[in-house]
């Protein structure tokens, strides 16, 4: 499975096809030049020059046949053309006759319109500049005015070179078109990915790659439920009331980019949250989730007034060991598993509305200072949690490094 990325990485597929047409280009002129063997046999003589620029040539496009795959992209293709020009310049002077040779150095141009990437602009216009350097420059020399079409002959020349170049152009922009759709796709998708998916705790500019868990040791993990949601559904309707809940997990989900919280998910009138999946101390995360949770409240009654409606949140929030992942094949989602969750929510459940209510371990990872409730508990699901402490949701407490925008 390909690695997810958080940044949009120059295209490996992009260079490997680019390295490919350049491979199939140069066997292809290899193989031109052992098809011209027969007519330069028959035309010039074997120690001529015309048959040692053939050889040179040849045997210098068969070691780099031989060696392209050790060659940098960028020096394989000055090879290339160094090669194709070098070849056709010197036919054109040993062979002073051949009028219509002059017209593959047009080829240069379609083929600099496919090998260059958006970023290597300058060497392909030096590429390009040449080919039309040398085309024009053998049109002209090639060029008899007391032939009855010496001048038509020139004229269509230059009338081809101007073609191909507007062709070139005109295809060059219709590419660099697509790849910008392509590359606005992509950015697309990726905002898409990182709405779904966190980035790996181990490396940042990833994400977490589907299919895998892995175990935590210690977090701290918040379940928050808006209490009168019953009512507020009767009261509305199923459409108004969704709407409302969109709207509150909105400004909620606007909250944790305040601070280094990681929403999980919602279900229902729940919301998930953790803190401690990226590299914090212990105390720093549960100070985070609690300036969280204060913050929640504080949301929760603005949502309450403006809409004229009773409602109130149950925060409970637990710290211990969690299996953080993504698993399943049908619309996989991340997700946390553990007896860390599972008393989180449980507190949440037992937690009065307004307040929040927090594991031991928890409150002693806390800043010291906070005017806490102890309250006993007696569970047969839980049966070490025997008591927590019960916290304000309205106290404002010191902020550490990360600031709130």
């Amino acid at each position: 499975m390909p690695i997810l990325t958080t940044t949009l990485p120059p295209s490996q597929q992009t260079i490997t096809q680019v390295r490919t047409t350049l491979k199939l280009t140069l066997q292809v002129f290899f193989f031109a030049l052992l098809l011209q063997l027969p007519a330069l046999w028959y035309f010039a003589s074997l120690f001529s020059a015309q048959s040692i620029n053939w050889l040179l040539h040849t045997a210098g496009l068969l070691l780099l046949v031989i060696g392209q795959h050790r060659l940098p992209l960028n020096q394989f293709k000055v090879l290339l053309f160094a090669f194709y020009y070098s070849y056709l310049t010197w036919v054109l002077l040993l062979w002073p006759g051949l009028s219509n040779t002059h017209y593959f150095y047009l080829l240069a141009v379609v083929i600099a319109g496919f090998v260059f990437t958006r970023n290597e602009k300058l060497n392909q216009m030096i590429i390009l500049s040449g080919a039309i350097f040398l085309f024009c420059l053998f049109s002209v020399s090639h060029y008899q005015p007391h032939t009855p079409f010496g001048l038509l002959q020139l004229s269509n020349d230059l009338t081809l070179g101007a073609l191909s170049v507007g062709i070139y152009f005109l295809l060059r922009r219709q590419a660099l078109q697509r790849w910008s759709g392509l590359k606005g796709a992509h950015l697309q998708s990726l905002q898409t990915l990182n709405q779904l998916l966190p980035p790996n705790p181990e490396r940042p500019n990833e994400y977490w790659q589907p299919g895998t868990t892995r175990c935590f040791s210690q977090v701290s993990v918040l379940f928050a439920d808006l209490h009168g949601y019953t009512a507020l559904n009767r009261q509305f309707g199923d459409a108004q009331t969704v709407s409302a809940l969109a709207s509150l997990y909105a400004a909620i989900d606007k909250l944790t980019e305040h601070y280094p919280v990681q929403k999980i998910k919602t279900n229902g009138d729940q919301y998930i949250a953790v803190s401690g999946l990226q590299a914090q101390s212990n105390q720093h995360y549960c100070t985070t989730l609690y300036q969280f949770a204060c913050a929640l409240h504080g949301i929760i009654r603005r949502f309450s007034k403006a809409h004229d409606l009773p409602c109130t949140v149950r925060i409970g929030i637990a710290t211990g060991r969690v299996t953080a992942g993504i698993i399943g094949k049908n619309r996989p989602y991340f997700d946390i598993w553990g007896d860390t969750v599972n008393r989180a929510a449980y507190l949440e459940q037992v937690s009065a509305t307004g307040k929040i209510s927090v594991c031991p371990l928890t409150a002693s990872l806390l800043p010291e200072g906070f005017v806490a409730s102890q309250r006993a508990l007696n569970s047969a699901k839980h049966p070490d949690l025997t008591h927590y402490f019960e916290l304000s949701g309205q106290r404002k407490i010191q902020r550490f490094s990360f600031e709130t925008r």
